[in-house]
């Protein structure tokens, strides 16, 4: 069924009934709510209410400019953060309340578009009444989750009428240092039932296909893992084999979870951070190093034993958070030091060279030092098909069948060094 008539009003300073209100007639499906909207730092209940006078916060407008989309999957509408709005560094609760005067058709109730890019929490309330969020604000501080499309029932009968619609959100102050971070950046959307359900159709199949690749990688990886651990019994003795499957299966792990955290909520933002930082980016920037440096005969103890030094610790310094981020940097950079020292090693005596150093190259790119890239200014994601593929996306895709081909060579190498004998 299409929406014949669409009407939306934006209450522009406070919600008085002194106050007058712009009514909007639409012969359209859905209308974007870009306000402007009341803004403030804070939280108290009574905000939600629509009784509620906020005629003296603060004004947020989140239209966007044309062609604007998020910086992930690519979702249209998106604005920046209360960090490039005056607010650079804040964090904690804040509010939006917007107040809009809606028409349907007879016989049709209309539902909300949740914003498809929120930092870091949100709740959001129809007239007072809780429709939904993604977040858990029952705990202190509140339990944050990706920002995914969401489609609300809202508590209507009637084919017209006033609403007052707040959203509550929360900024862990992890988040705060990023230049436009904070609060909503894609307006949420009114619409008919029959547009909201494809609207909510089409950002899934693009958030779906932003993070695809996130498990079709990790599969692969996972295979040539397998193919490492099965070369082990051919030719002459070799620790490699061991340690390239064992950092193989961390990069694999490391990507599949971000999938896993923008489609699901089994994983929050806190896990997710803390898996990254504390547990898997450590082990697999160690186990890396490890698996380059006995690429080369005899490999070099000396980098063996460093890269588990500082691997211990980065994990520990990411686990404990900001208070040892220096140490946390500053092990992730010898870890680094010691990548370049175990590809010098292989440019100077190593077997297949050039391929190998090529391959040294991707994995670094795509599954290890992704952090101090960005920080050197490298664009992370690019847009093909308006649809967002990361760096590490586009380095996996070069390393992985090199990597395939670096193996069987090197198999092959180490069966002829091995003589008859390995291969009877």
């Amino acid at each position: 069924m299409l929406l014949r008539l669409f009407g939306l009003a934006l209450l522009l300073q406070g919600l008085q009934p002194a106050h007058a209100a712009v009514e909007a007639r639409l012969a359209a499906a859905e209308v974007p709510l870009t306000g402007p909207w009341q803004f403030r730092f804070g939280n108290d209940p009574q905000w939600a209410t629509p009784q509620f006078d906020d005629s003296g916060w603060e004004r947020m407008d989140l239209t966007p400019p044309p062609g604007a989309h998020d910086g992930d999957v690519g979702l249209p509408g998106y604005v920046p953060g209360w960090s490039a709005r005056g607010h650079s560094g804040r964090w904690g609760h804040a509010w939006y309340r917007l107040r809009v005067h809606w028409s349907v058709p007879e016989g049709m109730r209309p539902v909300l578009m949740g914003p498809t890019l929120v930092d870091d929490a949100y709740e959001i309330f129809w007239n007072g009444r809780r429709i939904g969020g993604i977040g858990d604000f029952g705990s202190d501080p509140p339990r944050a989750y990706t920002a995914r499309p969401k489609l609300y029932a809202l508590p209507e009968s009637a084919s017209s009428g006033d609403a007052v619609v707040a959203v509550h959100v929360y900024l862990a102050k992890r988040s705060a240092g990023a230049g436009e971070a904070g609060g909503m950046h894609v307006a949420p959307i009114l619409a008919g039932p029959d547009a909201g359900a494809a609207r909510l159709l089409a950002q899934w199949w693009q958030t779906f296909w932003g993070y695809a690749v996130e498990v079709v990688e990790p599969m692969l990886l996972l295979a040539l893992a397998l193919y490492a651990l099965s070369l082990r019994s051919l030719g002459a003795p070799d620790r490699f084999w061991a340690a390239a499957a064992i950092a193989l299966v961390l990069v694999a792990l490391n990507r599949f979870q971000q999938a896993v955290t923008s489609w699901t909520e089994l994983e929050s933002l806190d896990t997710y951070e803390i898996l990254r930082l504390g547990v898997l980016g450590p082990l697999t920037l160690g186990a890396w190093v490890i698996a380059w440096n006995r690429w080369v005969f005899p490999a070099d103890r000396r980098i063996t034993l460093l890269a588990i030094v500082f691997m211990v610790l980065a994990a520990i310094a990411g686990l404990a958070g900001d208070s040892m981020e220096i140490m946390r940097r500053g092990s992730r950079l010898a870890l680094l030091a010691l990548f370049a020292w175990a590809a010098w090693n292989i440019f100077r005596r190593g077997r297949g060279r050039v391929l190998a150093l090529v391959g040294v190259a991707a994995v670094g790119v795509g599954g290890m030092f992704a952090e101090e890239i960005n920080a050197a200014g490298v664009p992370g994601i690019w847009f093909p098909f308006g649809v967002g593929v990361s760096r590490s996306q586009y380095a996996l895709a070069v390393a992985i069948p090199l990597l395939a081909v670096l193996f069987h060579c090197r198999a092959v190498r180490r069966m002829r060094e091995a003589g008859p004998e390995a291969s009877a």
